[in-house]
């Protein structure tokens, strides 16, 4: 790849992922970068429409190009179309707010979400991208990763850890019980007071390419409805596996 090119999706990613504008000199010191050759990126994104100036200082934010163009990849994206029904059937019958997550190892990102009447309205919005070990989407999915994949976000958590508690261990006994019942729960997920219950969706091949989750605050979704809502999150998930051309395990022990 161009070291320009590589240098003007930092620049982009770094506006498009910043809460407030930045001005050059700051942006350049953040990312390690020559305050110069900053500044001829910025020059260019400004005229090609990418970016535009604050009109009270000298800062710089994206411009609605990037939220345009994102639309057009997320209305052209197959998986998210095929699942939205299911989704949306999901959302109704639960009252839950329900997500389609997409598995970007290490990480997922939400696709899709269709709010129900009862779940909580400031959730997650797709787009957003958590790493996987984080709440019950990601670890729907990686549960039924190869052990490789496992042992690797494992080891991160184990150096992250600092050697309070055995966070990697922990790990992998959840994987082990997300297997024999095939789905994940958590009562706080990535953000406190949400109660969260996801299941495992394939596609063609062996292992799972996102999942199906349910979500509410912790009253609306105590720990005791999680094996109720854990049946109807793997049904969920049954549908748009299938959609998706994938066959569903008929129990944990056949999972791919």
């Amino acid at each position: 790849m161009s070291t320009t090119l590589r240098k003007s999706l930092r620049i982009l990613e770094s506006l498009a992922l910043s809460d407030t504008p930045r001005g050059i000199s700051e942006l350049a010191r953040t990312i390690k970068l020559n305050k110069s050759a900053v500044q001829r990126i910025f020059q260019t994104l400004l005229e090609e429409g990418y970016i535009e100036k604050t009109a009270d200082s000298s800062r710089y934010k994206p411009t609605l190009r990037i939220w345009e163009l994102g639309s057009r990849v997320i209305a052209q994206n197959e998986a998210r179309r095929l699942v939205h029904p299911i989704l949306r059937y999901a959302a109704k019958n639960s009252e839950l707010t329900a997500y389609f997550a997409w598995a970007d190892f290490p990480d997922i990102i939400y696709l899709d979400k269709i709010d129900g009447e009862k779940g909580r309205a400031n959730s997650s919005d797709p787009g957003q991208r958590i790493p996987m070990h984080i709440a019950a989407s990601g670890r729907a999915i990686l549960a039924f990763l190869d052990e490789a994949s496992i042992d690797e976000i494992a080891g991160k958590l184990t150096a992250d850890a600092s050697g309070t508690g055995d966070v990697a261990g922990d790990l992998r006994k959840e994987v082990k019980l997300i297997r024999q019942r095939l789905y994940a729960c958590s009562e706080r997920g990535s953000k406190a007071r949400i109660s969260s219950v996801a299941a495992p969706v394939w596609g063609s091949g062996p292992t799972p390419v996102g999942s199906i989750v349910l979500t509410s605050d912790s009253v609306t979704l105590p720990h005791a409805d999680f094996d109720r809502v854990g049946a109807l999150a793997i049904s969920v998930a049954e549908q748009a596996t299938r959609v998706l051309g994938g066959s569903y395990p008929a129990t944990a022990g056949d999972a791919p």
